[in-house]
């Protein structure tokens, strides 16, 4: 009942309501459609929601340890090279790998590049570790190499590639040896799977931007590196 005339009705707009007067707790998940926001809702920017946004912005606060530095991707037969993979900026390098050989009987070597060109020199030590299926172990070495041995006996499917990780330790420096962490599984021409562990030294204080993962005789089939600085 009103005392007189009743009252003129008026829609309420944003300005009738004081910032902070209703808490977000109040709002249900669905209390605003979609087509309920106009294009200038937010800070004047037209959204089209069915648009895809690129982010340019900094993120603080949330932990970036890998940071990409470079990979290959191939399925051409060839040896695969990444250069200008290593630099100042990270000591050490976490990579994951696939690799599969053309000839089946192959091994799957590792030399170092620097500027584009393949160091050859006898100075690659590597061991590994292995045990297979049947809990055979075994272990594969060699010494003064002039590349690093990391699978041998492969078979040539790419469905059955080598497969792994490797941490790559001070490639860059002139101050230390390059250190090579392996870890990886194969299956062999004979049908023999593999689990190996392992390490690659480089003896020597040559500094490298890359390095090639090659057959050692032959081309490879088919390989996928990604190559991650570690920030410290």
């Amino acid at each position: 009942m009103y005392i007189g005339r009743t009252p003129t009705g008026a829609i309420l707009t944003s300005a009738d309501i004081a910032d902070g007067s209703i808490s977000t707790a109040k709002l249900a998940d669905t209390a605003v459609s979609t087509a309920k926001i106009a294009n200038d809702a937010v800070d004047n920017t037209k959204l089209d929601l069915t648009a895809n946004y690129a982010f340019t912005g900094t993120v603080t606060g949330t932990p970036q340890t890998l940071v990409k530095t470079g990979s290959i991707t191939s399925t051409t037969n060839g040896l695969y090279n990444l250069d200008n993979v290593f630099s100042s900026t990270y000591m050490n390098y976490f990579v994951t790998f696939k690799f599969a050989i053309a000839t089946d009987g192959n091994q799957c070597h590792l030399r170092f590049r620097t500027g584009g060109v393949t160091n050859t020199s006898a100075n690659y030590q590597s061991g590994t570790r292995i045990i297979d299926q049947s809990g055979s172990f075994d272990t594969e070495s060699n010494a003064n190499g002039n590349s690093a041995k990391i699978g041998t006996s492969l078979e040539a499917t790419d469905t059955h590639a080598i497969q792994g990780f490797m941490y790559f330790n001070s490639p860059f420096s002139t101050t230390y040896y390059t250190q090579v962490q392996t870890h990886f599984n194969l299956r062999t021409s004979s049908g023999t799977k593999k689990f190996c562990f392992g390490g690659i030294e480089y003896e020597g204080t040559t500094s490298f931007d890359g390095f090639q993962l090659t057959p050692n005789t032959g081309d490879g089939s088919l390989a996928d590196i990604q190559v991650f600085g570690i920030k410290e």
